[in-house]
């Protein structure tokens, strides 16, 4: 498995690009065949589900559809390598210094325990999460820290903040030297 970390993603979508998501290619071509190529299977935590799993392009660029750079995450692990999504606009991943399992782990252990119907704050001191930290689009600063999706309504739904193709192009050349 791979190692999961808390990662900002400079490259959002354009409306091109989420056009493409929409399109037949994708639904019907590419995103099947990688499914059915991983498994259905998460490339972080090992989860398995044919209902549900992402396609994540791995090199953070949503043009670049090639099969290589392509993998099945499951929903939570992929809202950790988007926690600028998902913890600071949608607020549902909170970021905490201190915890006795990996990232990995924590997320195959909240999904548990949430099967078993345990509560967020049962399940953080279970994982030992510890001194809760703000959100800061700091590569190094994150990936020191440990994500927990929590169980709480998102702050806003819909809409995900979109770049101009220009935008997009600048963070995608800033992501090569993560």
């Amino acid at each position: 498995m791979k190692k999961l970390i808390p990662k900002y993603e400079l490259s959002w979508r354009t409306e091109s690009d989420e056009k493409f998501s929409k399109s037949s290619e994708w639904r019907n071509e590419i995103r099947p065949r990688i499914l059915k190529r991983d498994d259905h299977t998460c490339k972080y935590c090992g989860y398995r589900s044919e209902k549900g799993m992402h396609v994540a392009h791995i090199d953070g660029n949503p043009k670049n559809n090639r099969d290589e750079n392509l993998e099945v995450i499951c929903p939570m692990c992929h809202m950790i390598t988007h926690t600028g999504l998902w913890c600071a606009v949608i607020g549902v991943v909170d970021l905490y210094a201190v915890s006795k399992f990996s990232q990995n782990d924590i997320i195959r252990v909240t999904r548990q325990m949430r099967e078993e119907e345990k509560k967020d704050g049962e399940i953080i001191r279970f994982l030992g999460l510890k001194m809760r930290k703000p959100w800061r689009q700091n590569l190094e600063y994150l990936s020191g820290l440990y994500g927990f999706v929590s169980s709480r309504q998102p702050l806003c739904r819909g809409a995900k903040p979109l770049l101009s193709e220009e935008e997009q192009r600048k963070r995608i050349d800033l992501r090569k030297r993560w």
